[in-house]
């Protein structure tokens, strides 16, 4: 075969070099950055990274510009870059840059963008560059080369231009693309950096809607601290798009901190954590009028207060490389921290230590929540002028702050504060153990990371959480188990303190009885009325007065009436029981009925507990679509014609993850965990979101071409929203069932805002005759395979909200049968 070979087809032996085609810069672009909102993300973590302390987004999708439509100018007045960094890290995709320097020269933050992925944002935004950049020398002086500073003395701005289109060319290298740059001396430099991107690759996306309006408070300033930060490396973003301004919403700290009931201080540091817990004077008082309350209902009317409840401050230390002393903390001696290999420096020997997660502090805010906690923290923060005048504007405060966040540098690591993410576990708590304050809805607070020392905690690769290794598991049982269980049981110990023993309050010989924490005394103005003692008393008094000789003949006869009536009293108690008993058994046969419904529960809880599994696979799924994807673009001749068959089925898989996930969502609020927590809700909000947005049970109507309709005021309660969901639902899965076959379909809420009332119907047959008056009831169904359950819960479940719902019984259809609901919430 080699004798074949000629030298035509021969090329002279010795090494080339491998070239890259300037169009992987576009194909890079378009797959690591997903949108416009993903590659403002990372120019903004450049700025953070930069050490700039407000960053300015400007985007005006009207501008006219040589190089097309649109223009975005996002500004920093961060560190700014030399010539030697421009040209060396900034035109060097994925440098090693913020490898070598971890942590930003001046504030130390550590770097947020590691991939230098920030040149391909930029080209993802718009098709032409202008870079002006003015560097600050006293704070880069450490990283950069005597000749940039030597340059710098002579020209202090640079400028640097960028034609992306030049790299849509299909065979140029892309060592053949220039980027062109000047230099020049400004006598006032703006310090820091200024991108000016024209010719917006996607004017569409920035059209000024709902969904973007949502995207930038989520997705943007969603990832930052929200709370307000008193020190001078404090990170703010603006960003306007044609003309309309948004900017972090901030939480006033000072304002949590006032409202607060209970606040828990701590920090870790070297592995020594410090707790602080105040409990203030207007809890406590709180507490012991319910005491109060509950010991006159109990006969004792009257009391005496030693001395007046004061603030309670409770501090804690722990040593967290040693073991925990559990005789005095009995209820940590489940903590177990991991442990880590590492050597002796001084015998050379193998020793084993805690895995130090690395040094934080935080704070956690309480609010009962209650009318009598809202009104007390609204009349402190007006004492103190902080300009709110309505419990209304309280609570909003309130809920924009509830969940403890988890922070790095100012960044949020999520899931971390999410309403759906109980990351700490206080509804589990309070489920399982003893009436507390801390809920789900209740803790407002941060964590806040040092990024220096909190190295070994490490995101997940989707950024959704810690990986919980022996760092993460470490910190997470810190925060969980230690912090969070200390809080829990100071709080639990001091509702027992201001409580009495109710064991003995129906013995009449008791007349006093104290608070546990014997401050308090209570003293009884009733006398327990005891059945059969009193019975016996007028027994024995009537037999006496019968059989004395003294006694004439008509107070005999008297006595002998009296006796006669407590005989009859007598037998009528005796009927009563004998009807309480009927009234059981009729109950136990209810019970035997409702057997079924075990089988629905335990479906239920099996749904339940899969559903972190669940997760877990849409994730994996999700992660292994998109790899297999990426791998078929990258390699299209490979694949030939079947590239784009194998891309458009990996995108209809990712596309029905979202479903999953939509799915899983709106299921979640309905599960056991949930069912405690209560939540302000906008009627009008919810069954929008639920009803007409993207959710599965808006699609369902819309695969059958179903018309949903939502009309009336707004109104608000306070209520459970998994409650709700599944009242709402039952009654829309009933009305697509009994609407699929009408000719108009169509199904109607109507709020009315001044009775909290919901008025539904569809247009369907209505209630048909024969189940009217036992609609409620369990297992009455017209459907051919009904379980006749579903309003059966819906009445319940309403019940239980405190509310009622029946049928309009002045609203027929062209039947001539009732077909619309009311429901009523208080």
């Amino acid at each position: 075969m080699a004798d074949n070979i000629t030298s035509s087809n021969l090329m002279e032996s010795g090494e080339y070099s491998v070239s890259v085609a300037a169009r992987v810069i576009y194909q890079l672009g378009e797959q690591l950055i997903s949108d416009e909102f993903v590659a403002l993300a990372e120019l903004i973590k450049n700025g953070y990274d930069a050490d700039c302390t407000l960053l300015e987004v400007l985007v005006d999708t009207q501008a006219v510009t040589e190089h097309g439509v649109g223009r975005i100018i996002i500004k920093d007045n961060g560190n700014g870059m030399t010539k030697s960094i421009l040209t060396n890290s900034f035109l060097r995709i994925s440098s090693d840059f913020k490898k070598k320097n971890r942590y930003s020269p001046f504030f130390k933050r550590r770097a947020l963008g590691e991939k230098g992925l920030g040149r391909l944002s930029i080209q993802r935004l718009g098709t032409h560059l202008t870079l002006i950049t003015s560097p600050r020398l006293e704070r880069l002086k450490d990283i950069i080369s005597e000749e940039d500073k030597n340059l710098c003395e002579k020209y202090n701005t640079h400028k640097l231009i960028i034609d992306w289109n030049a790299f849509k060319n299909e065979t140029g290298d892309i060592s053949t693309v220039k980027a062109k740059i000047s230099d020049e001396f400004l006598e006032e430099p703006s310090y820091g950096t200024m991108l000016i991107i024209e010719g917006i690759r996607n004017v569409n996306f920035w059209e000024l809607d709902t969904r973007l309006k949502t995207r930038i408070r989520t997705e943007i300033f969603g990832m930052m601290n929200p709370f307000e930060q008193k020190v001078a490396k404090k990170f703010r973003v603006k960003i306007s798009i044609d003309n309309e301004n948004f900017t972090n919403e901030k939480i006033d700290e000072t304002v949590l901190d006032i409202m607060s009931d209970v606040k828990v201080e701590f920090s870790l540091e070297n592995l020594v954590l410090d707790m602080t817990i105040f409990q203030r004077k207007r809890y406590k008082d709180r507490l012991i009028e319910k005491t109060i309350n509950s010991m006159k209902e109990s006969g004792f009317g009257e009391f005496t207060r030693k001395n007046e409840y004061v603030d309670g401050v409770t501090r804690f230390t722990f040593d967290l490389s040693k073991p925990i002393p559990v005789e005095k903390f009995p209820y940590l001696d489940h903590v177990s921290l991991h442990k880590i290999e590492c050597f002796d420096e001084e015998t050379g020997e193998k020793m084993l230590i805690t895995a130090n997660p690395g040094d934080f502090k935080g704070v956690m805010y309480v609010s009962e929540q209650s009318s009598d906690a809202l009104t007390e923290g609204l009349s402190v923060l007006q004492r103190n002028e902080k300009g709110i005048k309505t419990q209304k504007e309280l609570k909003a405060i309130w809920k924009a702050a509830t969940g403890v966040y988890l922070f790095r540098n100012d960044f949020r690591i999520f899931p971390y504060g999410q309403s759906t993410f109980d990351w700490l576990g206080f509804t589990e708590r309070s489920q399982k153990e003893k009436s507390n304050i801390f809920k789900m809805h209740t803790v407002s607070g941060y964590v806040d990371l040092d990024s220096m020392s909190s190295e070994n905690l490490m995101e997940q690769t989707n950024r959704q959480g810690l990986i919980e290794d022996e760092y993460g598991n470490n910190f997470l049982t810190i925060m969980r188990d230690i912090i969070t269980l200390l809080a829990f049981r100071l709080d639990v110990n001091l509702r027992e303190e201001l409580n009495v023993n109710g064991k003995n309050l129906k013995d009449n010989k008791i007349h006093e009885v104290f608070t546990n924490d014997k401050n308090v005394v209570f003293y009884r103005t009733i006398e327990v009325d005891d059945e059969n003692s009193t019975m016996s008393q007028i027994n024995k008094a009537v037999e006496v007065i019968a059989s004395s000789p003294a006694v004439d003949s008509e107070t005999q006869k008297a006595v002998l009436s009296l006796k006669e009536g407590i005989n009859k009293l007598i037998q009528i108690d005796t009927e009563n029981k004998q009807r309480f008993k009927q009234e059981a058994t009729t109950f136990e046969k209810q019970i035997i009925d409702l057997q079924s419904l075990i089988g629905l529960a335990g479906q239920g809880m099996i749904v339940e507990a899969l559903t972190h599994e669940l997760h877990r696979i849409e994730d994996n799924i999700k992660e292994y679509a998109k790899e297999t994807r990426d791998i078929v673009n990258l390699n299209k001749d490979q694949y030939g014609e079947s590239a784009k068959f194998l891309i458009e089925n990996q995108d209809r898989i990712l596309q029905e993850i979202i479903f999953l996930q939509q799915q899983l969502e709106h299921l979640e609020p309905t599960y056991t965990k949930n069912k405690l927590r209560l939540e302000e809700l906008n009627i009008k909000e919810l069954l929008q979101g639920l009803y007409l947005g993207a959710g599965p049970m808006a699609k369902k109507a819309q695969k059958d071409n179903i018309e949903v309709i939502i009309e009336g005021e707004e109104f608000v309660v306070t209520a459970n929203k998994g409650m709700l969901i599944t009242i709402f639902d039952n009654l829309f899965i009933n009305s697509l069932y009994w609407v699929k076959d009408s000719d108009e379909k169509r199904i109607y809420f109507k709020l009315s805002a001044d009775q909290k009332q919901i008025f539904v119907w569809d247009t369907g047959p209505g209630f048909h005759p024969d189940i009217i008056n036992v609609m409620f009831e369990p297992y009455k169904s017209m459907k051919n395979d009904g379980r006749g359950l579903g309003l059966y819960i819906v009445s319940e479940l309403v019940r239980m909200l405190h509310g009622s719902i029946s049928v309009v019984e002045n609203h027929k259809n062209k039947l001539d049968n009732l077909y619309q609901f009311q429901i009523s919430l208080n």
